[in-house]
């Protein structure tokens, strides 16, 4: 067992007996940390302790640590406002870049919106004036910026995974929540996403407590469609992928995720290899996975967008001896309808202030 699954089984109380006592230091962790929290949540409820930017922030964040589909959605919001006739500007920390370099979600947001402009920096104020007083941005799209409260938003979306929606209801590192779940009370629209792997009864239950946290905010639902299934040099798969073996890997927060969206195609996944989050991939690693004889006899190598990306820059192997799986946003019932609105009143009301 790796120590990621470890750790969670501990924290989601799965571990037996022993690990009691563990959950018991872990809980003073927790206190510290929650406090600490509360404290700077309650000097940024003040807006002076804010900085406004110059056009409208819409900020796309979570509120436990791991994958909750925020890539995405981001390719999905970013694509809506330049349809709506805006240019929107990304800015984010940059998190697991090397230096001077761009991360995974800065390369699969450029690949799969051309042209998009991004701002990867630790100060995300002075990245969000750069972007509007030097790039031409009208709206600013604040990535990973649910926790970031010190750069003020028009609009704050929260994502919620269907398959781990609360954290373990623990703050870290005693669960998986990056603050108290009332700080949901600030946000002005709710995501669940992910809601094709988990039942019908679960969404709705998640869905109802999402109302008593967050009151004020509009909740939606979402799915991840798969859209293609192709090799990493962009050649088809030609054959179907229903039926065939699949050795999964993967650097990202949630891979057990991936593999639930690989399983649901029809592939039976036989093995998998997961990275930690935001992994610097070297040929090795991959030579040293298609040479793997330990694996059961596959047909498939299936990794993510986002890891795709990452390997866009080595060679040394095969590039059609791996599956790439893309995903696109899909939304439930009236959600984007919903979405639709929001956005357009936020960009209506800071032209009309």
């Amino acid at each position: 067992m790796s120590e990621p699954r470890l750790y969670r089984s501990i924290i989601s109380g799965e571990a037996g007996a022993w690990a009691v006592p563990l959950r018991g230091l872990l809980r003073i962790g927790e206190f510290i940390y929650s406090a600490a929290i509360n404290l700077r949540n309650t000097r940024y409820d003040r807006a002076a302790a804010t900085f406004a930017a110059a056009v409208p922030v819409i900020s796309v964040g979570n509120i436990t640590v791991g994958g909750t589909g925020k890539t995405p959605f981001v390719i999905e919001l970013v694509k809506r406002l330049d349809r709506l006739g805006c240019s929107p500007v990304v800015v984010a920390r940059g998190y697991g870049a090397a230096p001077d370099e761009p991360n995974d979600e800065e390369l699969l947001i450029r690949r799969n919106c051309p042209g998009a402009a991004y701002v990867a920096d630790s100060d995300r104020c002075q990245a969000a004036e750069r972007a509007a007083n030097r790039m031409g941005a009208d709206v600013i799209v604040l990535d990973d910026g649910f926790q970031h409260r010190r750069l003020a938003r028009d609009l704050d979306i929260v994502l919620i995974d269907a398959t781990c929606p609360f954290g373990y209801e623990h703050v870290l590192p005693r669960g998986l929540l990056r603050e108290p779940l009332i700080g949901l009370r600030r946000a002005h629209l709710v995501v669940i996403t992910r809601c094709d792997q988990a039942s019908m009864a679960d969404v709705s239950r998640i869905d109802s407590r999402l109302r008593e946290l967050a009151p004020d905010a509009a909740v939606i639902r979402c799915r991840h469609r798969v859209t293609a299934v192709e090799c990493l040099d962009g050649s088809p798969i030609e054959d179907p992928v229903a039926g065939k073996r699949a050795v999964l890997f993967a650097a990202v927060g949630r891979p057990g995720a991936f593999a639930t969206t690989v399983s649901s195609l029809g592939v039976d996944v036989v093995a998998a290899r997961w990275w930690p989050d935001h992994h610097c991939y070297r040929v090795r690693d991959i030579k040293s996975l298609l040479d793997d004889r330990s694996f059961t006899p596959h047909d498939l190598v299936l990794t993510t967008e986002k890891d795709a990306v990452k390997l866009a820059g080595l060679d040394g192997f095969d590039r059609t001896a791996i599956g790439v799986v893309r995903i696109a946003i899909d939304f439930l019932g009236e959600g984007d309808t919903m979405l639709q609105r929001l956005l357009e009143r936020t960009l209506r009301r800071e032209q009309t202030s």
